[in-house]
């Protein structure tokens, strides 16, 4: 029997070339790549990653780096959830690695992430950023698919972020559990909900989280929460379903962007299909 496994890896550098952002180094290497870059908006370049596949079985490894030189501006969104798959005992793996220069912003935002029931993922993201940059960058995920039947009664997920800024390092998250663990299920932490998730923005202060807390209050969003973490933004959400957190989330980016990222809302036409 041949156990086939997928190891893909994208790097893309953007550089601002005096009137927009361009894209001036794209290596890939395996079912990864990136569509033509769309420009909505003046001098931001968005790319749309794919992954034909469509979904990473047990064993596979992807790899993405972004960076984003001098006075560039990119924005890094998906077509499409990305899909865990149920898996015989490896763990697919996937590593994110964000990088930015002075005077520029870099906006990561996936689509959701499914985990199957029996899915094993390891995911680390690591952002490299200066105290002159911007970014807004979200991670989504949800468990099962209920229309399925797939309740997620089993499964394990490895989650690291780490925000380095100017080398040191401001911000380190990691979560380890397993499916049937009290964090899934407790008032203290998923309480039954199958989707979760958070958004990161940087820089941010004291108004720029008060003004989180006040869009989170007015539009209703009970189960989502704002915090300043050493002038990072942090906003975490839960609900039933990944639609109506992905959603949620939008709405959150389009009211901040213009505080974070200084750029007005643009949102990828791949969201509207």
């Amino acid at each position: 029997m041949i156990n086939r496994v997928w190891r893909a890896s994208l790097d893309l550098r953007f550089r601002y070339d005096g009137v927009r952002t361009v894209i001036d180094r794209r290596k890939h290497f395996g079912p990864l790549r990136i569509q033509k870059p769309f420009y909505p908006e003046d001098g931001a370049c968005h790319a749309y990653i794919l992954h034909p596949p469509g979904g990473i079985a047990g064993g596979d490894e992807l790899s993405i780096r972004a960076e984003v030189k001098h006075k560039g501006a990119a924005l890094l969104t998906t077509p499409a959830s990305a899909k865990i798959y149920r898996s015989a005992g490896s763990l697919s793996k996937v590593s994110n690695t964000l990088s930015l220069a002075d005077d520029s912003s870099l906006e990561w935002l996936p689509q959701d992430t499914v985990l199957f029931g029996g899915s094993r993922l390891a995911q680390a993201t690591r952002i490299n950023a200066t105290s002159q940059s911007r970014f807004l960058v979200w991670e989504i995920l949800s468990l099962g698919r209920e229309a399925s039947g797939d309740c997620y009664e089993d499964g394990e997920l490895e989650q690291i972020l780490q925000i380095n800024i100017d080398g040191l390092p401001r911000l380190i998250e990691r979560q380890s559990w397993s499916a049937g663990d009290l964090i899934l299920s407790s008032a203290w932490g998923l309480n039954g909900n199958t989707a979760f998730g958070s958004l990161y923005g940087f820089p941010a202060d004291q108004e720029v989280l008060r003004h989180a807390r006040q869009i989170l209050n007015k539009d209703g969003f009970n189960e989502m929460a704002a915090t300043l973490v050493d002038n990072i933004l942090v906003v975490r959400g839960i609900a039933m379903d990944a639609v109506r957190l992905r959603n949620a989330f939008v709405w959150v980016w389009i009211q901040l962007r213009q505080f974070i990222a200084w750029l007005q809302p643009s949102p990828p036409r791949i969201w509207a299909t």
